[in-house]
Order: structure tokens, then C-alpha cells, then sequence
């Protein structure tokens, strides 16, 4: 539970701070360097089968980005239940989100499957001749990948459900089993170890997939263990869906997931761009990618902790206690951020080296990825606040402020810099920074205005609406 008295000194909410953000942003931070490690993997078999498991990616990211935000609107609920001592509410949202879980879990895996070629000529589409290798390889890639989200996703909402409730070390540990298994397997799957082959792309799928199953394994056996702050009755007339709760957990969910749409589609729109200037672009936009992720975990983990703290905060009615929740999240990330980017900027060559020996790639991703090292740290404030908005409710605003960054900021701006001007990849990224410098701008004014304060208050009667 969140410590929320109210007599916490700026060093004392920091301190909380740290006590709930480190397991999120370690965990987020994890969950990145495991990417970073099957990339550099892949990397080593060649340039093809980089841009192979990249382009694959970009519709696998998009799926689990959406149904991540998704469960938004559980941590959301369950921490203003949570804040308002409300456990009757909490173990209604409880259960509406894992039987939404389940079922949409089934739904993606089966779509994913049975469209996974169809998926990759769409990535491919402005390349003057499909690449064979990609097309081939990709879509036994992107069949086991989606197959695995049956595990997945029920996994990413039973942790929600746990941070909403402050427990944000059971993930953390969830987590970090998940991905040593992943790691290991893709080792194993990847090169081949004595009787098992070398598998190439698709031991990179398979690892990844046996890493969501011990996930999705863990969390049933912490659940049903009852060694959690989750307590639910495994009544059967408790488990069928009840719309008016449903209906709660969209109203704050969906817009974050058309967030997550509109964000990890410019993203696909923008592979494609850059996947028309050929596979060592592809390459070179993978390492950049993947470099870019390391600081960003870090930020959406402390973005994590803001929606927890603010959402609890709100459910006790303490309003300050909110707006100062937020504002020493956002000092603290931000702080951590810029002291993670420096060593990164000034030894980006050896970081490069780690994914790649192809020079044509070093030369054409340095430059990229110390022009978006130098904004991180800006991202971070964004998504340290936009996490604020969402624990009090305020997800269509920063849903909005995507749609214009994305679509006015990265995709106009990088057409202009990229094609236009002829920039390349560099073009690209100079897009990149220009949307994340617009989203923050607009989040940071709206968390000043204290209006998604009020938009709380609005949906005030969520707290007797699922008995009437």
C-alpha cells in the first residue's frame, strides 16, 4: 500500500517513490536488455536475419503495446479502490480484467497466426522486390511469437492488477524468471546445443515463447497460492462478465490503447518507410531502435509508479498529495535518466559494436542514436506525467496528445526530413524528437492545469456505479 500521511517532506515522498518505482523501472529496464540480448543474437547470424526479427517485431510491439495500455484502466480502478479501502470494488475489477485477459489473449493469437504473412508483405510493401529471406523466415517467426501471446497478455494483466495495488516486486520477479528463461532458450533454439539444432530466427520465437509460458505458469501458481495482496473468490458465479465494470475499465483503458495504436502504428508506418531504403537501413533503424529502448524502460517504469501513487492518492481523496506525487516522480526519473544517458552518448561505438561488426551499419546508426540519447531524458518527463493523467482517469488527453505528435510530429516531419530533404535514416529520428518534444509539452501544461483533478471527480461515481 502506498504511503499516504500526510505528513510526507519532498525527501520522504521520494524515498517512497524509490521504494515502489525501482521494482517497475528495473523490471521495464530488464525486460529491454533481454531485447538488447536477443538482438545482439540474431545479429551475429547476419544483417538479414536482424532485419528479419525487426520488421516481425514492429506488428508484435504494436499488438502488446495496445493490450498492455489496455490494462491501464485496471491499475487505474484498483488503485483508486485500493486508496478508498474499497475491497469489494477492487475484487470486482480483479476479475473482469483477467477474464478480459483470457479471452482476448485467444483472439490475438489466432488472428496473429493465421495472418502472420500477409503481416510482413504489408511491412515490405515499398521495397522494389520482397525480400525471400525475410517473408519466409518472418512468418514462422511471427506464427510461435503471436501463438505465445495466449500467455502472455493474461501475465501483463495480472501484473497491472498487482501495481494498481502497490506490489510492484511480484512482477519484478516474475519478470526476471521470464527472462532468464527467454535469454537461455534463445541461446539454446538460436545456435543449436548438442541434439537440438540451430534454429536461427525461429529459435529466437521459440525462446521468447517458452519464456511467456513460464510467466504465464508463475503468475497462475502466485495467484491460486494466494501469496499476493490479490484476493479473489473462485466462486463461479462471481466469473462471467459484468459490462458495467467492463464498460469502467474501457472508459480509462481504450483511450490509452488508441494511444498505443496511433504510437506503435506511426512506428509501423515509419518501418516501412525506412524498410523502401533498403536492409542495411533496416538494420542500422533495429540497433538504433534497440539502444533507444534502455532509458525508455527506465521511464515507463517510473510512469508505472506515477499512475499507482496518483491513482491512490485520488482514492483518498488527497488531491495535493496527487500533484506532489507527480511532480517528485518526474524530478527523480528525470535525474536518473540523464545520469543513465551520459555514459551511453559517450561510449555509443562499443554499445553499437555489441548488436553488430558491419560497418556500413556502425556508420550509419552513431550518429542516430546520440541525437536521440540527448532526448530521452525529455521523454522521460512525458511519460513520468502522461502516468500521473492516467491514475487519476485522463487518458483521452494524453491519447490526443499521441495523435498529434505521431502524426504531425513523426510521420510529416520524417517524410520531410527523411525523403524530402534526403536525410536518410537521421531524418527519420529527427522526426522522432520533434514528436517527443511536442507530446511533452502538451503533457507538461495539462498536469500544470490540474484539470484531469476535476476529470477524477467526474467519475467519482465509479465507486457505487457497478452495485446500481
Amino acid at each position: 500500500m502506498v504511503n499516504l500521511s500526510n505528513d510526507l517532506t519532498p525527501k520522504k515522498m521520494r524515498k517512497n517513490i524509490l521504494h515502489l518505482a525501482w521494482p517497475a523501472a528495473l523490471r521495464m529496464f530488464l525486460q529491454s536488455i533481454v531485447g538488447i540480448v536477443d538482438i545482439i543474437m540474431v545479429g551475429s547470424i547476419g544483417a538479414h536475419a536482424l532485419a528479419t526479427v525487426d520488421i516481425s517485431n514492429r506488428f508484435v510491439f504494436i499488438t502488446v503495446g495496445v493490450l498492455s495500455s489496455l490494462t491501464i484502466g485496471a491499475t487505474a480502478l484498483v488503485a483508486r479502490f485500493k486508496g478508498a479501502k474499497d475491497e469489494e470494488q477492487v475484487e470486482k475489477v480483479i476479475i473482469q480484467s483477467l477474464l478480459t485477459g483470457a479471452i482476448l489473449s485467444i483472439l490475438i493469437a489466432v488472428l496473429g497466426f493465421v495472418f502472420a504473412k500477409p503481416i510482413l508483405n504489408l511491412m515490405m510493401i515499398l521495397m522494389d522486390e520482397v525480400d525471400p529471406y525475410i517473408l519466409n523466415n518472418g512468418n514462422i517467426y511471427l506464427k510461435i511469437v503471436f501463438t505465445s501471446m495466449l500467455f502472455a497478455l493474461p501475465t501483463l494483466m495480472f501484473n497491472s492488477i498487482l501495481q494498481g495495488l502497490g506490489d510492484m516486486r511480484t512482477p519484478l520477479y516474475i519478470m526476471v524468471t521470464t527472462n532468464i528463461i527467454n535469454v537461455v532458450g534463445n541461446y539454446i533454439f538460436i545456435f543449436g546445443i548438442g541434439p537440438i539444432p540451430e534454429m536461427g530466427v525461429a529459435g529466437a520465437a521459440i525462446g521468447t515463447g517458452l519464456g511467456r509460458l513460464v510467466g504465464f505458469l508463475l503468475a497462475g501458481y502466485v495467484l491460486l497460492s494466494k501469496k499476493t495482496l490479490i484476493k479473489v473468490s473462485f466462486n463461479s458465479g462471481k466469473w462471467k462478465i459484468d459490462w458495467k465494470i467492463l464498460k469502467e475499465i474501457l472508459h480509462i483503458g481504450l483511450p490509452a490503447s488508441i494511444e498505443e495504436l496511433v504510437r506503435r502504428g506511426s512506428q509501423i508506418i515509419y518501418t516501412i518507410l525506412v524498410a523502401g531504403l533498403g536492409t542495411i537501413t533496416i538494420a542500422a533503424n533495429a540497433v538504433v531502435m534497440n539502444i533507444n529502448s534502455l532509458p525508455i524502460m527506465l521511464g515507463f517504469g517510473f510512469g508505472l509508479a506515477s499512475t499507482t501513487l496518483v491513482g491512490q492518492s485520488l482514492g483518498a481523496n488527497k488531491k495535493k498529495l496527487a500533484e506532489a506525487y507527480g511532480k517528485q516522480t518526474t524530478i527523480v526519473a528525470l535525474f536518473l535518466m540523464i545520469l543513465i544517458s551520459i555514459p551511453m552518448f559517450i561510449w555509443v561505438e562499443f554499445i553499437i559494436r555489441l548488436y553488430t561488426n558491419n560497418v556500413e551499419v556502425i556508420s550509419m546508426s552513431k550518429p542516430v542514436v546520440r541525437l536521440i540519447i540527448v532526448a530521452q531524458p525529455l521523454y522521460g518527463i512525458f511519460l513520468v506525467l502522461a502516468g500521473a493523467l492516467r491514475g487519476a482517469g485522463d487518458t483521452r488527453y494524453t491519447m490526443i496528445t499521441t495523435i498529434i505528435g505521431n502524426l504531425g510530429g513523426r510521420i510529416l516531419s520524417s517524410l520531410f526530413f527523411g525523403y524530402v530533404l534526403n536525410l536518410g535514416l537521421m531524418g527519420f529520428w529527427l522526426g522522432m524528437v520533434l514528436d517527443i518534444g511536442s507530446r511533452t509539452v502538451l503533457i507538461f501544461f495539462r498536469f500544470l492545469s490540474k484539470k484531469w483533478q476535476k476529470i477524477y471527480e467526474q467519475r467519482e461515481n465509479t465507486k457505487t456505479i457497478f452495485t446500481k
